[in-house]
Parts: structure tokens; sequence; C-alpha cells
């Protein structure tokens, strides 16, 4: 029993030299790290403290304080390596650094690091997307928008660049889902003036290749989602052009009403009157004469039909 006794003694002891000899081996480790980051090398500094964690988790409770620094260097070093490749604009090695890390410290309960690389990512991934916006990459921002929103479904600027981005695109029935994506985030109204711009151009490009039911379409689209005197006036046009006078006129009226003072209301505001006239409707014909004998160039032309209704 005596001899047992002595063994057991003898094994404890062993354990022990190991177990100290372990945590002394751990502790230069960190050393060695430590040194690395402070003389700037942040590549050994990493892996350094990476081994440190190895043999400090494997010293049990004793390892644990260690352990807790490895971790926190680690987190910080990994962070610092994102951020340096967004500031060196290197969007793309900044999102795969700033993942890996938040996996890393999420892994380690860091939550302040977990943050801290989400807001890289975020911000890695709204930087790049401007960049192709600016580039006029229309469609390869319109999926960095996406990716944005997939990490954040309440992002309602990227839900806004993202209608910005598929208009100038063209692609529209697009761009209207992504507006109700803008809405739900409190963006209507942007992304509302947006898409209605949008429409907007499109019929006036209509309206000069004289695609007249394609521009009154898209006016009324302009108009539905941002209301907008120039899209009445588009429409008002495209239907006086194609022969629809009555539609013309209600456009037209539309349009006086919403810009009364515009350049074009005079000559506008004569038009109308000769549609009234051609529908034999005198009074309304003289009013909106009446509403032009002040235009520059149509005025005495305004004065003359006035006259001739008397």
């Amino acid at each position: 029993m005596k001899k047992i006794a002595l063994m057991m003694a003898a094994l404890l002891a062993a354990t022990l030299l190991a177990g100290a000899q372990s945590m002394k081996e751990a502790t230069e480790k960190a050393q060695e790290a430590n040194a690395a980051l402070m003389a700037g090398n942040h590549a050994d500094a990493l892996e350094g403290f990476k081994a440190a964690l190895t043999m400090a988790q494997a010293c049990g409770d004793e390892g644990a304080e260690l352990t807790l620094t490895c971790q926190n260097a680690i987190c910080g070093l990994m962070y610092s390596a994102a951020k340096q490749a967004f500031d060196d604009g290197d969007y793309d090695g900044a999102i795969a650094k700033a993942q890996e890390a938040k996996t890393v410290a999420a892994e380690y309960g860091n939550d302040e690091f977990v943050g801290r690389n989400e807001s890289v990512v975020t911000n890695a991934y709204t930087k790049k997307a401007g960049a192709l916006m600016n580039a006029k990459d229309f469609d390869g921002a319109a999926e960095v928008y996406k990716q944005l929103l997939e990490l954040n479904p309440e992002n309602g600027v990227a839900a806004l660049r993202l209608v910005q981005a598929y208009t100038q695109a063209g692609k529209m029935d697009d761009a209207k889902a992504a507006f109700e994506i803008a809405k739900t985030n409190g963006k209507e109204a942007e992304a509302a003036k947006v898409l209605g711009n949008a429409y907007l151009k499109q019929a006036a490009g209509k309206l000069q290749g004289k695609d007249y039911a394609g521009a009154i379409a898209d006016a009324n689209e302009a108009n539905a989602y941002n209301e907008n005197a120039k899209a009445y006036l588009v429409a008002g046009q495209a239907s006086q052009k194609s022969g629809k006078n009555a539609a013309a006129i209600e456009y037209f009226s539309k349009y006086l009403e919403l810009a009364p003072n515009d350049k074009n209301a005079g000559s506008i505001a004569f038009t109308v009157g000769a549609l009234y006239q051609q529908a034999g409707n005198k009074k309304a014909a003289a009013e909106y004469y009446q509403k032009a004998v002040n235009d520059p160039k149509l005025g005495a032309e305004a004065q003359k039909a006035l006259a001739a209704l008397k």
C-alpha cells in the first residue's frame, strides 16, 4: 500500500510540474506574440496568440485568464486587418476579413468585436455599391444593395439605393419591388420621387420617339408615384398627337393647375382653348384663351381668338 501511495504522489507531482511547464510555455508564447505586435508584425503576432491560446486552453482553469487575453488579442488583430483593408479601399477583402473575424469573435463570445466587424461589413458593402453606381455599373450595384438588405432587411437607405440602381438600369419592375421595401423602412417619399422621375424620363423619351401610348402610360406611372406637372404635360402632348383631344385637355388642365407660371403655361393654355373651341365649347375655350393673353408669343393670337368667339 505504501508503495502505491508513493507512486501516486510521484504521478501527481509530475502532473503539476507538467502543468506549470505548459503554463510557462503558453505565457512565453503570448509574450513573444505581444512583442511581434509592438514591432508592427501583425501576422506573426496573430499566429503567436493563436498558438498561445491553444496552449493556455490545455491548462484548464489555470490558463483561463491567459485564454481570455489571447482571445481578445486575436479579435483585435483580425478586426484591425479588416479595417485596414477597408481603409485601403479593398472592399471585397474587408468584407471577407470582417466576416471571418466576426465568426471568430462570436465563437469566443466577444460581442463587442462581433458588432465592430458587422459595421465593417456594412460600410464596405455600402462603399462598394457607391463605387459601382459612380462607375455606372447599376446591375452590379443592385446586387450589392441586395446583399446589404440580406444583412439587415430594415436598412431603408439600402432599399432606397436599390430603387435608384434599378431605375438607372431600366429595370422598373424590380425598382417597384424595391420601392415596397423602402416604403416599409421609412423611405417612401424619397423612393417615390426616384421612381416618379425615372418614369417621367422614360415618358419623355417615348414621346420623342413617337411611342405615344407608351409615353402616356409612363407619365401616368410617374404621377402615381410622384405627381409632377411635367408628367401631365408629356401625357397631354402624347394624347394630342395621337388624336385623343379630350384626354389632352384633361392632362393639360392638370398641368396648368400645378404649374400656372411655367414658361410653357401660356402656350398650353392657348392649346387647350383651341381644343375646347374645336369641341364646340366656347365658354371653356374663352376661359383658356384668356389665360394666354399675356403670353409674349401667343398673346396677340389669344386676343384674336377671344374676339372671334364673341
